[in-house]
């Protein structure tokens, strides 16, 4: 099982650019009480949690609605946290 912190989560998201807003996408993705959230025309539609699981969740989601942009940076933070889950199986 990978080990990842809720820390490394909202890191590696905020690294990647997902939580900058998109001006040509009609969903934004954003950070509200620790928690993974989306939003359409400024209104939450989802809370997501912050763990790996709901990274996932993020990436699954944003594969229909999301622009090319937010796929690809949602997917290298995904791609980021499992190398780091990796890293703590090795210790």
């Amino acid at each position: 099982m990978l080990k990842v912190t809720t820390a490394d989560v909202i890191r590696q998201l905020a690294a990647r650019g997902v939580f900058t807003q998109k001006k040509d996408a009609e969903y934004q993705i954003g950070i509200k009480d620790s928690q993974i959230v989306v939003e359409r025309k400024l209104s939450v539609i989802a809370y997501l949690g912050n763990t790996l699981e709901s990274v996932i969740q993020l990436a699954d989601m944003f594969k229909k609605v999301g622009t090319k942009e937010q796929q690809e940076q949602i997917n290298a933070a995904l791609t980021d946290l499992i190398t780091i889950g990796d890293r703590w199986n090795e210790a």
